[in-house]
């Protein structure tokens, strides 16, 4: 990565400082990054139905017929929602790195516009997609592991919750009521992790960036709505360096807190 001074490259007086406009996260791109994610757990929820149900449905009916005890739940009857989850994941992970892909794009030209519109700089020559090349790769294996753990999670929870309801004897139409709870469970988990995703790689995205260009300090800025949490909102316009503890929770900066939607502003100082 070709490292330059944004404070050299534009005419401005010596002691003055200039606030470099936000990079905002894409909400398009949180919503295509959860639709990636729901897409695999929509198959899952297919094949768990049309699948792991109806055998359930049997032992339950040879049970009754038998007025004993027969064998309940069998590991065989996950085997195939085993293959499908693993393939599901890898499609996902591909997915979502395209979305993170074409993010950074966009970030790459958001910022070199913003550098335009505030200094008046051209930094084509200086600025190029390829210097995110490590970070990215990086950041594909971050999300590849979440996506798997994801996978595992539902995975467990249908096992789980169809033994569980095997070995109470519990009838179909409550075992189809804790999946759906269970399902919910995931999906949540899901928006989190879409949401939480798309912030960090934007957050990440922009220290990168600045520090490229030999920004070292920031303003922190919430994203200025009834759903910033008080702590945040208590930053807003405070001033750090990168690399340098803040007032959020474990000292993280704009965009790194779970679910934190701010971003760092950065300070050119000539």
């Amino acid at each position: 990565m070709r490292s330059y001074s944004l404070a050299k490259l534009a005419a401005r007086p010596k002691g003055s400082k200039t606030i470099l406009p936000p990079v905002n996260v894409r909400l398009s791109a949180e919503k295509q990054y959860l639709t990636a994610l729901r897409a695999m757990l929509t198959q899952v929820v297919t094949q768990t139905r049309e699948t792991i149900v109806p055998l359930y449905e049997q032992e339950q009916a040879q049970k009754r017929a038998s007025r004993a005890m027969t064998a309940d739940a069998d590991r065989t009857w996950f085997a195939g929602l085993d293959a499908l989850v693993a393939q599901l994941v890898r499609l996902a992970s591909n997915t979502v790195n395209s979305i993170l892909d074409l993010e950074s794009k966009r970030h790459t030209d958001t910022f070199m516009a913003t550098a335009k519109r505030a200094l008046g700089i051209d930094l084509t020559a200086v600025v190029m997609q390829e210097d995110l090349a490590d970070y990215l790769q990086a950041a594909a294996a971050r999300n590849a592991s979440l996506i798997k753990s994801l996978g595992d999670d539902v995975l467990k929870r249908v096992e789980q919750t169809v033994y569980a309801n095997s070995i109470a004897g519990n009838s179909v139409t409550t075992l189809r009521k804790g999946l759906q709870e269970q399902f919910g469970i995931v999906d949540r988990r899901a928006k989190l992790i879409a949401r939480d995703q798309t912030s960090k790689l934007n957050a990440d995205l922009n220290r990168i960036r600045q520090e490229q260009a030999g920004v070292t300090s920031y303003s922190w800025m919430t994203a200025h709505d009834e759903r910033v949490r008080p702590l945040h909102r208590s930053l807003d316009g405070k001033t750090y360096k990168w690399g340098e503890a803040t007032g959020a929770e474990q000292g993280l900066p704009p965009g790194q807190p779970v679910n934190c939607r701010c971003v760092a502003r950065g300070i050119v100082e000539f």
